[in-house]
């Protein structure tokens, strides 16, 4: 199938979702083998992290880096099953998005598009510049010795670590490469996860806030037009009363126009809704738990200066996935209560029975913001994101109560 805008607009977005096996218009080979070998390749890394437990049960450093190591692997994991499993409602957002251009065709519309496309395309690759190098530097650390070993060896080899905690029964010098090459797979794979699937839905979110957009400026510039000529009316007693009301039937007709698109925006919104709630509940939950967990850690390893760079880092990366989910919804509820605020600044109750009619459902809907929840219970905004964040906090201090 030919997306003539979307291969243009969200060509970075597409080879992203490519890699991870989860673009809607890939063969269904590569749907059905790539995210399932990603599946299959990361839970494989629990088998590690439930034996660590099992092992050092007794030692709370171990046992707090399994913690969130498991939280971890599992955000990555469902995020992928949900692009997984959600194939056709991906689908679907991506055909309407590639719709959306052939319906709103007017000059300002397509500015307004093209200006929140570029939004989107600047976040997509500054937040994968971001993760990459952050993760790469989080990799990179541990090496350190080897590196040392090259440039000012000593007579014996320096202690070799692990990108994230590794405690097994086997020979960990004698298996440190295969080992340690497991373990940034892993992290690698799980960061091609994160940037794919964030970047698409901060490019779905951003195009849904571009309709929200243009439909109150329309709103606002139909309206006008209508109040201007009722002002025209009032001061010209001899205006051609059949211009008026051709004129007021031509604005009648152009509302509805834009309420159809009004209504469109809204069911572009329920798809997003329907196909990332149980997901962003998810992630609200998992994100939470891994700011506490890590926040431990490095109450662990305040002397060790590389220690807490790499694991600032995953709070880094966990609070921006956190902005990410809550900004988004916040941007959208605000777009949409423009629609609100643009007809309510009328003289709505000025007009024709049958137009105020119009503008009256139009303001019961839209005084309602159009936004987009967690298992359709909590709303995703910054509000959301300060509560989570706060909790996270509030279990750090009650967690490091064990510590002392």
């Amino acid at each position: 199938m030919m997306l003539v805008h979307i291969e243009r607009e969200y060509s970075i977005n597409k080879i992203f979702l490519s890699c991870l096996g989860v673009w809607p218009f890939q063969s269904k080979l590569a749907r059905s083998l790539i995210p399932i070998c990603y599946i299959v390749y990361e839970t494989s890394y629990y088998s590690i992290e439930i034996l660590m437990l099992y092992d050092h049960w007794k030692d709370a450093r171990i046992v707090f880096d399994c913690c969130y190591q498991i939280v971890l692997l599992t955000t990555f994991v469902s995020k992928l099953l949900n692009e997984f499993l959600n194939h056709d409602k991906v689908q679907r957002l991506i055909e309407t998005m590639d719709n959306h251009w052939n319906i709103f065709t007017s000059e300002s519309e397509l500015r307004t598009l093209k200006d929140y496309t570029n939004i989107s395309r600047k976040f997509t690759i500054f937040y994968s510049i971001m993760m990459y190098s952050m993760v790469t530097t989080f990799l990179l650390i541990p090496l350190t010795p080897v590196f040392l070993d090259i440039i000012r060896p000593l007579n014996e080899s320096r202690p070799r670590f692990f990108a994230v905690a590794v405690e097994l029964r086997i020979d960990q010098e004698k298996y440190y490469t295969p080992l340690f090459c497991y373990n940034i797979s892993i992290i690698m794979l799980g960061t091609i996860i994160m940037v794919g699937v964030d970047t698409m839905y901060v490019a779905y979110t951003a195009h849904a806030c571009s309709l929200f957009s243009i439909i109150s400026q329309q709103f606002e510039e139909i309206l006008s037009k209508l109040d201007v000529t009722k002002q025209v009316s009032k001061y010209e007693p001899y205006l051609d009363e059949d211009l008026e009301l051709l004129s007021e039937k031509e604005i009648y007709q152009q509302y509805i126009i834009c309420l159809k698109k009004y209504q469109l925006t809204l069911e572009f919104v329920n798809i997003i809704d329907s196909a990332y709630q149980v997901l962003t509940l998810f992630l609200l939950l998992l994100n939470g738990i891994t700011i506490s967990l890590v926040g431990i850690r490095i109450a662990y390893v305040l002397d060790e200066l590389q220690e807490m760079i790499r694991f600032g880092f995953i709070i880094i990366g966990m609070l921006t996935q956190l902005l990410i989910i809550c900004y988004s919804g916040q941007k959208l509820m605000d777009e949409s209560q423009n629609v609100f605020y643009q007809i309510y600044a009328v003289k709505w109750y000025k007009f024709s029975p049958r137009l105020k009619t119009l503008l009256i459902i139009t303001l019961y809907r839209s005084i309602i913001p159009s936004g987009l929840t967690a298992a359709n219970i909590v709303p995703l905004s910054m509000a959301t994101y300060a509560t989570v964040v706060r909790a996270a906090l509030s279990y750090f201090i009650t967690f490091l109560s064990f510590k002392s």
